[in-house]
């Protein structure tokens, strides 16, 4: 059974206050060469604990795409977290500060990152929604992956039933097809789904 992210952060504290006592008490030259072996196990489970920490708050439930092919996606996450340098800048950091908070902050802004980055995978699955029963009713803007709502400018987690929905999709690369519009290549640009 995994832990939480409030288990491995609680677990990641104690060993950076064990790390820090240490080196303040010891020395970090005698820790390196009298107590090499416990130094270097401690220093060995931070790193898997900050690790599991760092995967727990950057990748645990990020919504992925399951019509895109995984590793195209998963190749984009390691893009984004080996051009974030933030991997670097997390073990300065932990280091220098023994602070889980700020790890967390930058696990954070990791994750943020990740998002973005994935953001053309989510948004294909983003549409308007017209209601059948009502369609004087302004259909809204809805991503069903996040499901989330687009209104006044931000996304609105607010899960919808589909039943007795007209789905309206934006084809991908719709923009390249839309150049020298006609009604005919702009309806190509649509997919159309009814739920009942």
């Amino acid at each position: 059974m995994s832990m939480t992210i409030y288990e491995l952060g609680g677990s990641l504290e104690e060993l950076l206050s064990t790390l820090k006592r240490n080196r303040e008490g010891v020395g970090v030259q005698t820790l390196k060469t009298k107590y090499q072996h416990p130094y270097r196990a401690l220093l060995n489970q931070i790193e898997q604990t900050a690790s599991s920490f760092v995967s727990s708050v950057a990748l645990r439930g990020l919504v992925l795409n399951p019509d895109v092919p995984l590793q195209e996606q998963l190749d984009v996450i390691t893009k984004t977290i080996d051009d974030s340098g933030l991997l670097i800048e997390m073990g300065r950091d932990i280091s220098r500060h023994y602070d889980v908070s700020r790890l967390h902050s930058l696990a954070l802004k990791m994750r943020k990152q990740i998002e973005l980055a994935l953001w053309p995978y989510i948004n294909l699955k983003t549409c308007l929604v017209a209601d059948l029963s009502d369609l004087e009713k302004e259909p809204v803007i809805y991503n069903t992956l996040t499901e989330e709502i687009y209104e006044h400018n931000t996304w609105v987690t607010h899960p919808l039933s589909l039943q007795g929905k007209l789905l309206v999709y934006l084809k991908p690369n719709a923009e390249d097809e839309t150049a020298g519009s006609t009604p005919e290549k702009e309806r190509k640009n649509y997919d159309i789904t009814r739920t009942n």
